[in-house]
């Protein structure tokens, strides 16, 4: 058998793949795990007793829409990522997101007394911040992970980490309504922390469960 034949005979019981594949599961395990989070979320942690304030502050604001932003622009580069030599512009966008974090803590620096600025650094629930958007980035990112297993990701460790990007910027956006710290100066750095470690994850399992 020559080379052409051999190339013709492998090729000859291939099924080609459906167009959006690969778009279509990972919507549909964010969307599972997306629901999960969010009935997780309703049991366990519940929305602050004055939503209202979220919308009046410009702070509280960023900090539901901030991570919200991050889930949702991480999103195309995570697909991007999930195929072969895949490539996505939306990953110089994000660098504006610690961008605009960075101003909102120096505003804050600049309004605040120095005496008062452990206070807001530190609140009084940094554990369960550290503990919670793990949590609810749990059933995202699993949802994430087993779509992506579609995919033929070059990288599959940076894959995952953009699935933990993308799941714990998701998770922290619902966090968020639950949250009593207001200051930049606390989730700014304590909501960072724990989406940092979502992304550790993910890059971790994604090297495990993603490889082909």
């Amino acid at each position: 058998m020559n080379t052409d034949d051999l190339i013709a005979s492998l090729g000859a019981d291939m099924t080609p793949v459906r167009p959006g594949l690969l778009t279509n599961g990972v919507m549909l395990g964010l969307a599972s795990g997306a629901v999960l989070t969010v009935m997780l979320f309703a049991a366990l942690w519940g929305v602050r007793s004055d939503p209202a304030a979220i919308y009046s502050d410009m702070a509280l604001f960023a900090k539901t829409m901030l991570p919200l932003a991050l889930g949702t622009m991480a999103l195309p580069w995570m697909l991007a990522q999930a195929r072969p030599a895949g490539q996505s512009r939306v990953r110089h966008a994000l660098w504006a997101l610690p961008a605009v974090l960075v101003l909102l803590v120096a505003a804050t620096l600049i309004a605040t007394p120095a005496p008062a600025w452990p206070m807001a650094l530190q609140g009084k629930s940094i554990m369960t911040c550290l503990v919670s958007i793990p949590a609810l980035s749990a059933p995202i990112l699993a949802g994430l992970l087993v779509a992506l297993r579609r995919g033929a990701p070059e990288h599959p460790m940076r894959c995952g980490m953009v699935a933990g990007l993308t799941a714990a910027g998701f998770a922290a956006a619902v966090y968020s309504l639950y949250c009593i710290e207001n200051s930049p100066l606390f989730y700014g750095t304590w909501y960072t922390l724990a989406i940092l470690c979502v992304a550790g994850v993910g890059a971790i399992a994604g090297r495990v469960t993603l490889k082909w």
